[in-house]
């Protein structure tokens, strides 16, 4: 398996990889500067040091799992719609260790880019806010123990979560199908859904949820994937 994904990594453009993770971040960093300009909107989304924090989170989580998504229909959804699995299965590996390989790359990478994305969008703007004054809060310098289990645990449900639009993409081989599930996925988990405008992203339960059922659903399509002729 580890030699598959090696190879897999390989085939793919890993410098396009990293920049679109540096884009991410600057569009992001960005944006929470850009509530601090204004004042209504940094005194709603920017009051407190937790505030701040699931405001990234949800960020980080939105932009990686769709990510996830785009990097599921280059892998995965392209190579079936095109055919160009069939030459993939003809060397003698087994059909799903290869697919397994694809998916394990999509989950560890929307793993460390979620926890990644995260502290570097948190230390970067509290530097900025430091300097320029976005919003009056103080972020600390030490993220606790606590919110570091959080932050894994989070992105560890992240990597399953990102694993459900594989489900709709391989129906007709969609990549729109793909992309459009994640951003819908991501619109639903981040929508109010109590007078505090509490979201479920913020209820730890569902995305974990959500997580452990993207991991049995990419099993699931895995499973039934490698039984077609081409």
């Amino acid at each position: 398996m580890l030699n598959l994904i090696k190879l897999e990594l390989k085939r793919m453009n890993l410098k396009n990889v990293a920049l679109s993770f540096v884009l991410i971040n600057v569009a992001i960093i960005g944006m929470l500067m850009l509530l601090g300009i204004e004042p209504e909107a940094a005194s709603e989304f920017l009051a407190s040091p937790d505030d701040i924090r699931i405001l990234i989170e949800l960020f980080a989580i939105a932009a990686f799992v769709i990510y996830a998504s785009v990097l599921l229909s280059q892998l995965i959804i392209e190579e079936f719609k095109n055919k160009t699995i069939s030459f993939l299965f003809l060397y003698p590996i087994s059909r799903k260790k290869l697919l397994m390989a694809k998916l394990i790359i999509v989950s560890v990478l929307t793993f460390f880019f979620v926890i990644a994305s995260v502290l570097i969008v948190y230390y970067s703007f509290s530097a900025f806010n430091s300097v320029y004054a976005f919003t009056a809060v103080k972020l600390g310098g030490t993220l606790s123990l606590n919110y570091i289990v959080h932050l894994v645990v989070l992105a560890i449900a992240c990597a399953g979560l990102s694993l459900i639009p594989l489900f709709f993409g391989m129906r007709k081989y969609s990549v729109p199908a793909t992309i459009i599930s994640a951003i819908a996925i991501v619109a639903l988990l981040s929508s109010s859904v109590d007078m505090n405008d509490t979201n479920l992203f913020s209820i730890t339960a569902v995305p974990v949820f959500l997580g452990v059922l993207g991991f049995i659903i990419a099993n699931l399509v895995v499973g039934r994937a490698v039984k077609k002729d081409f």
